[in-house]
């Protein structure tokens, strides 16, 4: 968690995985309906113009995400439902 207390991105993405691994149903509704199983979660209501895609590793298929340049991003299209800032990280800083 951030020094002031306040969840990053990371944080809150590592709460939702903790939580699909330990409990199926929610696993099965964060892939067909991501963004109430992120608020169900989180407490975070994900704004309409952002799209979640929930896509599951197997054995046989792993995912590489690359992250947004979130230096390019104007700072208010990183708050999220009022909660001030989304996990702003430095330029070139992979975490």
């Amino acid at each position: 968690m951030s020094e002031a207390g306040i969840p990053t991105r990371k944080d809150l993405e590592a709460k939702v995985v903790a939580r699909a691994w330990a409990d199926e149903g929610f696993r099965e509704r964060l892939k067909t309906d991501p963004r109430a199983a992120v608020a169900e979660e989180t407490g975070i209501t994900v704004p309409e113009s952002v799209a979640i895609e929930v896509l599951e590793e197997t054995p046989e298929r792993a995912y590489l995400v690359l992250p947004m340049d979130r230096m390019a991003i104007a700072d208010e299209a990183l708050d999220v439902a009022g909660g001030g800032e989304y996990d702003r990280q430095p330029r070139g800083d992979p975490s």
